[in-house]
């Protein structure tokens, strides 16, 4: 398929001008996951606040402008790390991976149970669609490498299928054409692609009510969390079909329909402006979002133009002729000029985890080093590894390899902890080498806890008085409630909780707990209600402030240095969020104590330390410096 310069620049620039103005319309009410009682976004219109939905893909773009379109996930994760300051949610976790030296895919996997079906990524689809117009499979494939930085399962495949629709939007005329055509992006049993499939079925079987269709959507696909991409997906969805191609209503329709409403009325506008272009947007519209952008991050660029934004974009798209966009005819001969060369790599050296990519106490883990040899002459030297933690075993510590052009060389690698090893750093940088090449990789170290527990009560309890009794006359058996449960108190103590040293010289469990949410229910298989007390020494390289973050689903209490620093008696669904607090940690070993209860099915808990510098948690990043002791 072939286009012209002209009309894909104004597909282009009416696609950013689509991003921008949903962006600024969505800000005013992200987060209301209730429906928006104001019927007209643009008397709340934000023009003046950065959006991550565009920072990203402008940090993004100047990455493809010094690397061209050879380029990894890490690439663009290094850059996000030097660049961008945000650490919110998946965010947060990406980059304390990321310093962790984790790197994708599995940085978006990797202690992410929760944010790794945000909406963080889907946002970032658009300079993967506009790159590549008319070539959703490669806009796709690159959508997918983006993220895998911070997500994993639906978000990766709702931002490949975002993608496609955006690169398709250049030669399709019709949304509901679009918007099947592009499916396949969704995995057939994916809640997304339910959700899309459900959402046209609705539509298509007459009913023009949007609002009953958001309701519907929500019994379906709602969530908990204001960000998950499954249920954003589906009020794009109805805001481009319901929205009757009219630019405006689409906007008011995603606006009005809450969750997260900058990404949704971004998204939906700018696959609507890529399809209809700039000159076809109501000058209206153009006008209230002028031809400006606000950064909240440092890029080099200095623009802050959207018309010039479109400009680069298209000079990139371009580029990606190279590798299989469509063809863009009657480019100016200036931008001919521009074209950039590509950048491609002689050498690739790869980690592959086997298992999870952390180790604890007595622990093991398992690796593939994988070579790729991209030039024309064969490499033959010498891997060697450095850094690996003292007392850490390995298989080997160099091996001569030889690797010819063209191919693959794959080296499994054993790393083992032994009884010597009682402090573990939370973050281990090892370096392979390769000659001149070299590769820095982490293995995280897992969280050492000290487990005493499950303890139990009988549950003493009376039927109401005047019911008939279950048993014989006469019978002192408990009451059938009693029979089938037990009973377990916050204030009660199940060991000598004023003396943990003494408590926990008992015999205890020793948990590697790899990532913040413990794996409760799996190493205690005790069935029923329970209390369950945890131990751990944390080494603090300095006395510091922290925000201790916790997730819980049950009653807890924390100790610190023998300091009780939260007690909450509460029943609830677990997030990473549900507690936090201020608490101060000295220089050297801190003794934490937890007791946690089980009055449910399951206990989940998660723990976590981040960054206090008088701003607010999530503000701020997750420390990684921490040690943990036996």
């Amino acid at each position: 398929m072939n286009i012209t310069y002209e009309k894909y620049f104004d597909k282009v620039y009416g696609g950013w001008i689509g991003k921008c103005l949903g962006g600024a319309a969505g800000a005013p009410v992200e987060g209301f996951k209730k429906l928006i009682e104001c019927k007209d976004y643009k008397e709340m219109l934000r023009t003046d606040l950065p959006n991550d939905d565009l920072d990203l893909q402008l940090l993004w773009l100047e990455v493809l402008q010094k690397k061209g379109f050879y380029i990894t996930a890490e690439d663009l994760a290094h850059a996000w790390d030097k660049q961008c300051w945000y650490p919110f949610s998946e965010y947060g976790i990406f980059l304390k991976n990321y310093e962790r030296g984790i790197m994708p895919p599995l940085s978006g996997k990797f202690n992410n149970p929760l944010f790794c079906e945000g909406e963080g990524s889907p946002i970032r689809s658009e300079i993967w669609g506009m790159s590549f117009p008319g070539k959703p499979e490669i806009a796709a494939k690159y959508a997918e490498m983006d993220s895998s930085i911070d997500h994993y399962g639906e978000s990766v495949w709702i931002e490949q299928y975002y993608a496609a629709l955006e690169a398709s939007a250049f030669f399709e005329s019709d949304i509901l054409t679009l918007l099947r055509e592009e499916l396949h992006y969704l995995p057939e049993l994916s809640r997304g692609r339910k959700c899309v499939e459900e959402v046209i079925l609705y539509y298509l079987s007459g009913n023009r009510d949007w609002i009953k269709a958001r309701t519907r959507m929500l019994q379906r696909y709602g969530h908990h969390e204001f960000t998950n991409a499954v249920t954003n997906l589906g009020i794009v969805i109805i805001a481009l079909l319901y929205g009757e191609n009219n630019l405006d209503k689409i906007i008011n329709i995603a606006f009005r329909c809450g969750f997260d409403t900058d990404c949704t009325c971004a998204t939906a506008a700018s696959i609507y402006g890529i399809m209809i272009g700039y000159q076809a947007i109501d000058e209206k519209l153009k006008n209230a979002i002028g031809d400006t952008f606000v950064v909240g991050i440092e890029i080099e660029s200095s623009n802050r133009s959207i018309k010039v934004l479109a400009q680069e974009t298209c000079e990139i798209g371009i580029n990606a002729m190279q590798i299989g966009g469509s063809e863009i005819i009657n480019i100016p001969n200036d931008i001919i000029s521009r074209i950039l060369l590509e950048i491609k790599k002689e050498l690739e050296i790869k980690v592959l985890y086997r298992q999870q990519p952390a180790i604890g106490y007595m622990d093991h883990c398992e690796f593939d080093v994988q070579i790729t040899n991209q030039s024309d002459q064969m490499i033959e030297d010498v891997v060697n590894f450095e850094n690996v933690p003292k007392d850490w075993d390995i298989n080997f510590r160099e091996q001569a390899i030889k690797v010819p052009s063209g191919e693959t060389v794959i080296l499994t690698v054993h790393i083992t902890t032994n009884e010597k090893v009682n402090v573990i750093n939370n973050t281990n940088i090892i370096t392979v080498k390769l000659g001149k090449h070299k590769k820095d990789f982490g293995i995280a170290g897992a969280m050492i806890w000290k487990t005493i527990g499950p303890f139990t009560e009988e549950l003493v309890k009376e039927d109401r008085e005047g019911l008939p009794s279950p048993h014989g006359e006469g019978c002192i058996l408990p009451t059938l409630e009693c029979m089938v449960n037990n009973a377990v108190y916050l204030d009660k103590a199940y060991i000598e909780e004023s003396n943990f040293d003494d408590a926990f010289k008992s015999d205890y469990i020793t948990m590697n707990e790899y990532e913040d949410l413990l794996r409760l229910d799996e190493t205690l298989t005790y069935k029923g209600q329970g209390c369950v007390y945890l131990e751990q020494t944390i080494i603090s390289p300095e006395e510091r402030e922290v925000w201790l973050v916790i997730g819980n689903n049950d009653g807890i209490k924390i100790w610190i240095n023998d300091d009780l620093v939260l007690s909450k008696d509460e029943i609830r669904l677990w997030t990473p969020y549900n507690n936090y607090e201020i608490v101060k940690l000295r220089k050297g070993e801190n003794k934490v104590v937890l007791k946690l209860l089980k009055r449910t099915e399951n206990l989940k808990f998660s723990f976590g330390i981040r960054k206090y510098e008088g701003e607010h948690f999530h503000r701020k990043r997750w420390y990684v410096d921490f040690k943990s002791k036996l």
